[in-house]
């Protein structure tokens, strides 16, 4: 069928369309039509009818696994003398999967951005998907794609067909440390294969398990569809990989507590003791299918989301460090960065020129506020504060150490780095440099002969000192030791 077709359809019957890169959705008021478009992607072809025809069959009878009731049947798009039209006499030019209307507003992705998913749902999903686990058939064909052979031909593929995505839809350190980690996994992890292909952990399972396959309508009538029909290469995988699909999913919606939840439920529900070993495997696999798919619909924020996540999965050996700076000014925090910075070879970002950058005022102009006033206001500060995340989340996924140089009087100001950092796995490493109030007036009186660019100066270092929480977990530094010192120990510290 074309897309005018579709059109015809529409307009006869009344339907709204939503519309994938391989289906094409028509929504009636009971009822919905999903029909396959005529695409070969390789490792998914409904190019002919008969494939199509096939496809929609396979559908119906899987999903009735875990969808009973919401699969009516098959249908066909048939030509008439009238025109196109659905289940009459007539030739038949496509088919159709038939089912019932579900509740949009009641879709588990919608649910989770009102925050209406509860954790009784969770709990009851976790039951539900590990009943079906249990249930699942496996069989010495299918417990073969279990094995590193097909995962890496999985795999192997995902980067081969992203290759064209490097530098708009992800960074080039990014593709790089996902493709390097996972060939390396191959190497150490082969028993942990084995394992769960002996465990019997490898089961026709559903394949596309996350919040947009799955509507909760109450908590006794849950459905998870749309599973893979299309390539059983896809669908025939460890258990693993369908948990790891929905704890990403959670984690995308920054809903890290249902996620524990759901695995905590399923492990209990499933008697799954060994899932905890490849269970990062299958999310930085799966977050890297979700950023291939966005980028095949050409979706650069989704697809940048999800290879964000994808790579935030990885080791910390595989990623950068970020470090924040943070104390009185007068502290000699600059000068420590700058110190630093050469020894770890990182990329140092200041508050001091962000905030003049952002004012529009040369870096070395000085502005002599009071404190709380002119670009030190506290929407300025707000401003800058962001600059500093967005730039620093920027620098890390390209492959850069970063050292954040900037007061962060605030608690709060510290953890919105940290939230900032939490899809990609980064947790920042903080250094208080302490500073006594002699100290802070030798390099007051320091600056002053010197060309700064902070407008630092004693009467705003008491007004901080006043306003000033100092971080907690941090690697604490004197001020009065000399900066190679500190350097060294800050150094020792993230080693």
């Amino acid at each position: 069928m074309e897309k005018r077709e579709i059109e015809d359809l529409m307009e006869k019957y009344g339907f709204s369309l939503e519309e994938t890169h391989i289906s094409w959705v028509l929504i009636g008021k009971d009822v919905v039509y999903k029909i396959k478009k005529p695409v070969n992607f390789g490792f998914l072809d409904y190019s002919t009818l008969s494939k199509r025809l096939e496809f929609c069959k396979k559908e119906i009878e899987l999903n009735k696994r875990l969808a009973q009731g919401m699969y009516l049947g098959l249908s066909a798009v048939v030509k008439t003398d009238e025109g196109l039209d659905i289940d009459k006499a007539g030739e038949v030019i496509e088919y159709a999967v038939r089912m019932k209307k579900i509740p949009q507003e009641r879709m588990m992705d919608v649910l989770i951005k009102h925050n209406a998913v509860k954790y009784e749902h969770i709990d009851k999903i976790a039951k539900i998907v590990a009943k079906f686990h249990l249930k699942a058939q496996t069989n010495p064909y299918i417990s073969s794609f279990g094995s590193i052979e097909v995962n890496k031909q999985n795999t192997d593929e995902n980067f081969q067909q992203t290759k064209d995505a490097v530098g708009d839809y992800i960074t080039d350190f990014e593709y790089d440390a996902i493709k390097r980690y996972t060939n390396e996994f191959y190497k150490n992890s082969a028993d942990i294969f084995e394992k769960r292909i002996k465990e019997e952990k490898i089961r026709d399972c559903h394949g596309d398990m996350y919040s947009r396959n799955i509507c909760i309508v109450s908590k006794e009538e849950i459905y998870i569809y749309d599973c893979i029909e299309f390539n059983e290469r896809f669908r025939y995988s460890d258990v693993a990989s369908d948990v790891a699909f929905m704890l990403m999913d959670l984690e995308n919606y920054s809903r890290y507590d249902l996620a524990d939840a759901f695995l905590k439920h399923y492990i209990e529900y499933a008697r799954d003791e060994s899932l905890s070993y490849i269970l990062n495997f299958y999310k930085i696999y799966r977050a890297y299918v979700r950023g291939k798919i966005a980028y095949f619909q050409k979706l650069k924020k989704e697809a940048n989301l999800y290879f964000d996540s994808a790579f935030g999965y990885l080791p910390d050996d595989f990623k950068p460090k970020l470090i924040l700076m943070c104390g009185l000014t007068g502290a000699g925090k600059s000068n420590i960065a700058g110190l630093l910075s050469r020894k770890i070879n990182a990329a140092v970002l200041s508050s001091d020129e962000i905030r003049k950058e952002l004012a529009g005022m040369d870096i070395y102009q000085r502005d002599m506020s009071a404190f709380g006033e002119g670009i030190y206001s506290q929407k300025m500060t707000n401003r800058v504060y962001s600059e500093l995340s967005i730039r620093a989340y920027e620098a890390v996924r390209n492959g850069k150490n970063v050292i954040l140089d900037a007061t962060f009087l605030k608690e709060s100001q510290r953890n919105k780095i940290k939230d900032a950092m939490k899809r990609l796995g980064i947790e920042p490493k903080v250094v208080f440099v302490d500073v006594d109030d002699a100290t802070a007036l030798k390099h007051f009186e320091i600056r002053k002969k010197d060309k700064s660019v902070s407008d630092g100066r004693l009467e705003i270092y008491k007004k901080q000192k006043k306003l000033f929480e100092k971080p907690k977990n941090c690697i604490n530094v004197d001020a009065k030791s000399t900066p190679d010192d500190i350097v060294r120990k800050i150094v020792q510290s993230l080693n």
